[in-house]
């Protein structure tokens, strides 16, 4: 058999038992020097101190920054304590508890199955959880009491897209709304963020008798739609979902350190995760459930104590700036990415899906927040439409997310850059992710000028 018929070969086989494709190719590297790749080493000097600001400064115990420009690393720096109290130094391999970063990898694993033409992102969510086919909108009476409400059935099915989206009407316990707070405690619904018991397709079977906010479609509210993805993914793959995250996206990509689950012999590199006491300084928030703020329920132990039962699509991950890297540059590679050891390119999805996936669609909206001006929210992350409303420095298409502990990240597919920064905290610094981004893209230089 030559050697184009034994590739070809390998190809048809891929598809056919829906394994990742492997062809030789160059590795992937870290320079020395960031001027090669186009990043001023004086200007992410000061990025630096920046972030060792935050940790003298008291605000995070402890970060790691990462960045990723033409496919290589330029710039990966650690900061303060992975574990104030001991002192333990972070380092590049700390493990983080992500929170909302999950969602990327959820809307991500969603239009896998759509490639597969196991699911169209138009169907209506009940045509796989069928608790969903008759879901009630809550109507809230004028007196603005918890008890005064009814609810209406709802005029349409919930679809794929919306919970993709978060135009389902579908809320979170933090949200900490008058009437549904209470429905989602009664219903005993749990947001991801803390030890929960069961599964998630026990949790989202429960969340389908509590009544929307609204209409499908017709508004945003930031929810637990990719949990329910999560439970979706599930019904179709009929696997459970950490096992086809794994199988999918970690394993292929050599994500060595993400899922939902921490064994004990990595418990040693779980980053601490804490928040200001009453008089400012950091305390780790334990291993006890607290309710930081009304409806808001977060502890520590969740990654090592039920991570191995209770899969949460839309908060339950733990990743590492290094394995989150790796997802961003498969995506930025258009579906493809260099083995660790530089001699494979292993295949995750075809071009047209992630050229989809990061796009915006008519039905996609403005995220609630001052910093998210000139984004839309999509797939599980936001992406930037509109510069003339934003103030940041990334090019249109760019996409970035972040998690309730302080991790965030950003991704320019123009320029071919990556940004990560992960701490622990709570709440999480937004100037910390900001800060991070505005310095990142300040350090870019013209290469041509380098090289005269």
């Amino acid at each position: 058999m030559n050697k184009l018929k034994r590739f070809l070969l390998i190809v048809i086989i891929s598809a056919l038992i829906n394994l990742p494709l492997v062809v030789k190719v160059q590795g992937f590297t870290t320079v020395d020097n960031p001027e090669l790749v186009g990043l001023s080493a004086v200007r992410l000097n000061a990025l630096t101190e920046d972030i060792q600001n935050f940790v003298d400064t008291g605000k995070i115990a402890g970060a790691v920054g990462l960045i990723v420009k033409d496919g290589k690393i330029a710039y990966r720096q650690t900061f303060g304590f992975s574990n104030l109290e001991k002192k333990i130094p972070m380092v590049e391999n700390n493990i983080f508890r992500m929170a909302s970063q999950t969602k990327i990898v959820t809307g991500f694993a969603t239009y896998l199955l759509a490639e597969d033409g196991s699911i169209k992102l138009t169907d209506p969510v009940s045509k796989y959880i069928p608790s969903f086919a008759n879901m009630e909108v809550l109507v809230r009476g004028n007196s603005g009491s918890g008890n005064d409400y009814t609810t209406t059935p709802a005029k349409n099915q919930i679809t794929i897209e919306q919970l993709l989206n978060h135009t389902s009407g579908i809320s979170y316990n933090f949200q900490n709304q008058p009437i549904l707070f209470p429905l989602l405690q009664a219903a005993n619904i749990s947001d991801g963020l803390s030890t929960t018991s069961g599964t998630i397709g026990e949790m989202v079977n429960r969340l389908s008798k509590v009544p929307l906010a609204f209409e499908p479609g017709t508004d945003y509210l930031y929810g637990l739609n990719s949990d329910v993805l999560g439970y979706l993914i599930e019904v179709v793959s009929q696997k459970p979902f950490d096992q086809f995250l794994a199988e999918r996206i970690f394993t292929p990509l050599e994500m060595d350190d993400t899922g939902f689950f921490v064994t004990k012999n990595k418990l040693n590199r779980l980053a601490v995760t804490y928040t200001p006491n009453a008089n400012g300084n950091l305390e780790s928030i334990g291993e006890k459930t607290r309710e930081l703020k009304p409806g808001l329920f977060i502890d520590e132990a969740y990654p090592y104590l039920t991570g191995d039962t209770y899969f949460s699509g839309g908060a339950g991950l733990v990743s590492t700036p290094n394995d989150f890297a790796r997802f961003l540059q498969m995506l930025l590679n258009g579906g493809n990415l260099k083995s660790k050891d530089g001699q494979q390119m292993v295949k995750i999805a075809n071009q047209e899906t992630i050229e989809t996936f990061l796009s915006i669609r008519p039905a996609d909206r403005f995220k609630d927040r001052p910093i998210s001006v000139g984004y839309k929210y999509t797939n599980g992350f936001e992406v930037k439409d509109n510069p003339e409303l934003s103030t940041t420095l990334s090019s249109v298409g760019s996409f970035r997310g972040g998690g309730l502990f302080g991790t965030n990240y950003f991704a320019d597919p123009e320029k071919e850059m990556i940004g990560i920064i992960m701490s622990q905290v709570y709440p999480s610094i937004w100037e910390l992710a900001d800060t991070f981004e505005t310095r990142a893209y300040q350090a870019e230089v013209i290469k041509e000028k380098m090289n005269k």
